[in-house]
């Protein structure tokens, strides 16, 4: 086996080659996470939120860390938003958790000693704020573990489709080798750009649900939880209108979701 890879100042130009270039002209989904980001703005960040101190800092930190995947996905290494939407993601879920104030302690206390990090370990799970979002809205209980799988699968982990997935065949390669590309960085507006915005507009609406579900009587997820159905819808129907029909969401998140040939 032979490797031919490029190294880092090649990485380095290629990933702010392709930044420039969105900067410049948005890619076809940009819209989409210009409209995220006004929700945040104005129905979040543009009214006052009642909680700790600790579900503040949580809630900041996943709405900075999905901005980074965003900033990854536009610099053309796709694989990479996964991780960071799923750190984002986490942030958030722990901010739901951390409303009860012996669990904010709990996550305070982290690195106080061996006893203090499984403490924290066993409380703050994905999967553990996703059943207390049960209480409040099952579907979108449903929503928050989907996409956190779904991360996994494409690149927070280095499963199968994290990996093989960007792997081209190009053929024989001389000396009795055959040859494989494994793609790193991805061209301007490509699918696979407008794809890693879309996971981040999806978890975006995740991280906005746990968000406010984190708050003391939010208006978004009471009085005025129609903005976030309508948020939601309206993301649908454009996905609907660019692949030509309802696309199957069925058993694993995005199973259904592959690059047009």
């Amino acid at each position: 086996m032979k490797f031919n890879a490029g190294s880092l100042s090649d990485y380095l130009s290629a990933t702010l080659k392709v930044a420039t270039e969105h900067s410049d002209k948005h890619p076809q989904l940009m819209f989409m996470v210009e409209q995220m980001d006004e929700i945040f703005q104005k129905e979040i960040f543009g009214q006052e939120y009642e909680a700790n101190a600790t579900v503040g800092l949580l809630v900041m930190n996943a709405y900075v860390t999905l901005l980074s995947a965003v900033r990854q996905a536009l610099s053309g290494h796709v694989v990479s938003t996964f991780p960071i939407a799923r750190a984002a993601l986490e942030s958030a879920c722990y901010a739901l958790l951390a409303r009860d104030e012996i669990k904010a302690d709990i996550w305070s206390d982290r690195h106080l000693s061996e006893a203090s990090l499984k403490a924290c370990r066993r409380t703050f799970t994905a999967q553990k704020a996703a059943d207390e979002l049960k209480a409040i809205s099952p579907p979108m209980a449903e929503y928050v573990m989907a996409h956190y799988e779904a991360a996994i699968d494409f690149g927070a982990h280095p499963n199968r489709k994290s990996v093989i997935d960007h792997l081209e065949d190009s053929g024989p390669a001389g000396e009795g080798l055959h040859g494989f590309e494994l793609t790193g960085v991805y061209g301007s507006n490509s699918w696979q750009v407008n794809h890693a915005l879309l996971a981040c507009v999806e978890v975006g609406q995740a991280i906005a649900f746990l968000t406010v579900a984190a708050a003391k009587n939010h208006s978004l997820i009471n009085d005025r939880i129609g903005v976030m159905q309508d948020w939601m819808d309206a993301k649908r129907q454009v996905i609907e209108e660019l692949s030509g029909g309802p696309i199957d969401y069925s058993g694993p998140m995005h199973r259904s979701v592959v690059p047009s040939t």
